[in-house]
């Protein structure tokens, strides 16, 4: 059966299909809300301004001319043509499409308008379908024939057919782009992320290398793929080490002689012949190079903080990349080379706003580009520039937690690992198109491709975390398990009346909301939706209620409450919204909601009388990483995007004050405000966790307390008395490594 969709009728399609979403070079568009969700300050877009945005998407990368413009949008009336100017107007206010030359929308003198950012249907956070640009040439930009596309990352995949012949489809290029604009929010939301058989990528030779009692970690491929290098933990002194083997089952050769500090990340030189790693101390982290073969070592430099310490080899082995904090600037990261004959450390220089957060660095297999995140966790994206440095581009736009990324062998891919889709997992991303497809493995992080083969190494993470009360002092008590299971628990939160615990878990093989009740000392479910997680819960002040964020690939991130003893639920986020997380707010009735796209550009409002008619929303503040409520003092406490450290708002005087660097976006959820002050952990990487207390009115801190455990998630709760902290001790650690080769369909 032949399925024939009129442009007329895809257009219509488009105007009112639900849940519609478009992504057009850097922003995301809700169609069906009016909204453009990667700029939530932005009034609503009018129903002309997006009807004549459709338009241009129809015939994206060609000229539409004004008539048309006219009689399309504007059918059956008699408009003059200054209602089509005010209507681009405004998209270019809401694209902030200032620059010159333009970057989404064109305007062609005395003839119409072109819109020339590459655009994406999709359904959630990514995903989706590519809508190529035509390859008609328009009056301003004429290309000399049969000339090649671009293989620049940089720049869209676009249509490489430039010959004469190619003008005679042209008409059924578009009207084959308008079906597939049609159907494409039916077929992303109903397969979303790609299924196998519609896929790109696909996943081969998958199978385990390792299954040792203990934790493997970060492992790294020689570039012939035919060793591996990765951290054990020592049975005697329980400090990590480097070995290495061969990727066939073969014996264990340590990569030092060890000393008393841990040894992580392992990467070997482009050559094979070396490998570069971090020791870490307590309050340190420096960086060696060893010979592959063991012996020879020696010291690169310190690191400042082993949480944000990342690096790669540059391509002539003469160097290193890793991030750093420029000479005098304000918390943000910045990529910079290491020359290891000299020690000269220099920032790359490329695109980058003040406060923006830039690490974990890798070079394309050939060499000529580099891929980096920004944004400190959990609000990362995967960027790409030129190893020259200058323009930089966004290729993910997923605004979540992301554990390791590599290159596809052919770099036209970035693999990634994150949970921002329930389970960490593994996806890739085309560079050009930024089309994310899922790869169906899961539980996996930190991804690792050699230059020389298709392999991908990864961590099989096989850690549990057990709710349990931590007691608290010198010789305190063991901690105590809190209804232990086979799952996975996590930010735990003691109810205003410390007789419950909300905490989330993948017990039912999804990230879901469980209650404990300290009588029973049982727990039960509080959400049960499998396609959907539930993350980041908040207490209403009465322990009725909670906030929290709902997250699934068809509907984004949404800000809900739930009440408890029935389990209803509402959204209190507006459609297209994108919610990072939210509480409850200092008076009855009010709400705080952290919204956006990248944690850099969010916004934190506090939304007052909900649901009454004088319900009001205003910013307080923007690029917020988290915040906690001081509800005797009616103050906000927040860390900053940026990493700057604590600042306090209150909520009476409307001032902002600093109060700490010692607590920042690193610290991510790690503190608490605690009758007053503020209690943060550190060490927890080093299986040993310091309390400390800041007084907000001096600044002055010290360790509170210590405890022996061991943390992967920082969040945690105090007890009324102070005497205990519920946290989620790391139990069994038995991570393994797992490997797979990736290869595109022969479909593609």
């Amino acid at each position: 059966m032949n399925l024939h969709v009129s442009p007329q009728r895809a257009t219509d399609d488009l105007l009112t299909r639900a849940n519609l979403r478009l992504r057009i070079g850097e922003h995301v568009i809700d169609v069906g809300a009016l909204r453009m969700v990667t700029r939530p300050e932005l009034p609503r877009l009018t129903s002309k301004g997006v009807a004549v945005l459709i338009e241009l998407v129809r015939h994206v990368g060609t000229t539409v001319t004004r008539d048309h413009l006219l009689d399309r949008v504007w059918t059956g009336r008699f408009p003059t043509p200054d209602v089509l100017t005010q209507a681009i107007k405004e998209l270019r206010r809401a694209f902030a499409d200032d620059s010159k030359p333009p970057q989404y929308i064109e305007t062609i003198p005395k003839v119409g308008y072109r819109l020339i950012a590459p655009v994406l249907v999709l359904d959630g956070p990514d995903g989706g379908i590519f809508v190529e640009t035509s390859a008609a040439q328009t009056l301003d930009d004429e290309a000399a024939p049969g000339a090649p596309a671009s293989a620049d990352p940089m720049q869209p995949r676009r249509s490489d057919a430039r010959t004469e012949g190619s003008r005679k489809w042209i008409p059924a290029a578009i009207a084959i782009a308008a079906a597939a604009l049609a159907v494409a929010a039916i077929f992303v939301r109903e397969r979303a992320p790609a299924a196998a058989d519609a896929s790109e990528w696909r996943v081969t030779d998958a199978r385990a290398l390792t299954s040792d009692p203990g934790p493997e970690l970060r492992p790294h491929l020689s570039p012939d793929g035919t060793r591996i290098a990765f951290g054990v933990v020592d049975a005697t002194t329980q400090l990590d080490r480097i070995v290495v083997r061969s990727v066939e089952p073969s014996q264990l050769v340590r990569l030092t002689a060890g000393s008393n500090q841990h040894e992580a990340q392992p990467m070997w030189s482009p050559d094979g012949t070396r490998i570069v790693f971090e020791r870490l101390g307590e309050l340190s982290c420096t960086m060696y190079v060893s010979s592959s073969l063991g012996g020879d070592e020696r010291e690169v430099g310190g690191c400042k903080d082993f949480n944000v310490n990342y690096f790669d080899w540059t391509p002539d082995g003469k160097g290193l990349i890793t991030a750093q904090q420029p000479e005098g600037a304000d918390g943000e990261l910045a990529l910079l080379t290491i020359n290891l004959d000299t020690g000269e450390r220099t920032f790359l220089k490329y695109d980058r706003a003040a406060e923006d957060q830039d690490l974990e660095p890798h070079f394309s297999p050939d060499g000529r580009w580099i891929a980096f995140r920004r944004g400190i966790a959990p609000y990362s994206d995967l960027y790409v520039t030129s190893a020259t440095g200058g323009a930089a581009r966004q290729v993910t736009h997923i605004s979540g937690r992301i554990r390791g990324h590599t290159w596809s062998r052919d770099g036209s891919a970035l693999i990634f690992a994150s949970n921002y889709a329930g389970p960490m997992s593994l996806y890739v991303a085309d560079v050009r198109s930024g089309k994310t497809q899922a790869l169906g493995v899961s539980p996996a992080e930190y991804p690792n491709g050699a230059r020389g083969t298709d392999a991908i190494v990864y961590e099989v993470p096989r850690t549990q975390n057990t709710l349990a009360l931590v007691p608290l002092g010198k010789g305190a008590a063991p901690p105590r398990l809190l209804a232990p299971s086979t799952g996975n628990d996590f930010a735990g939160t003691l109810s205003p009346a410390a007789d419950r615990i909300v905490f989330v878990s993948d017990r039912s093989g999804q990230y879901q909301l469980w209650l404990y009740d300290w009588t029973s000392d049982s727990a039960s479910p509080l959400t049960e939706r499998a396609d959907t997680a539930v993350f980041a819960p908040r207490w209403s002040a009465d322990g009725k209620r909670l906030i929290a964020v709902q997250h699934n690939t068809a509907e984004g991130r949404r800000l809900i409450e739930i009440d408890v003893a029935t389990r209803r639920q509402r959204v209190l986020t507006q459609p297209g919204e994108n919610a990072l997380f939210g509480m409850y707010g200092p008076d009855p009735g009010s709400y705080l909601v952290a919204i956006g796209s990248s944690g850099k550009d969010n916004k934190l409002f506090l939304v007052e009388k909900d649901g009454e008619p004088g319900e009001s929303r205003k910013v307080l503040e923007s690029g917020v990483a988290y915040a906690q409520l001081d509800d005797t003092a009616r103050a906000l406490y927040y860390t900053p995007t940026a990493g700057r450290g604590l600042f306090r708002f209150d909520f009476d005087t409307g001032a902002t004050r600093f109060v700490s660097p010692k607590v920042n976006a690193i610290s991510l959820n790690g503190w608490r405000v605690v009758g007053g002050k503020i209690w943060y952990i550190t060490g927890a990487e080093l299986k040993r966790s310091n309390v400390h207390e800041i007084d907000p009115d001096t600044g002055e801190e010290h360790v509170f307390t210590q405890v022996d455990v061991g943390l992967n998630d920082l969040n945690f709760s105090v007890m009324p008395d102070h005497s205990a902290i519920i946290a989620a001790p790391v139990g069994t650690q038995d991570t393994d490594i797992g490997l797979f080769r990736l290869t595109r369909n022969d479909a593609h």
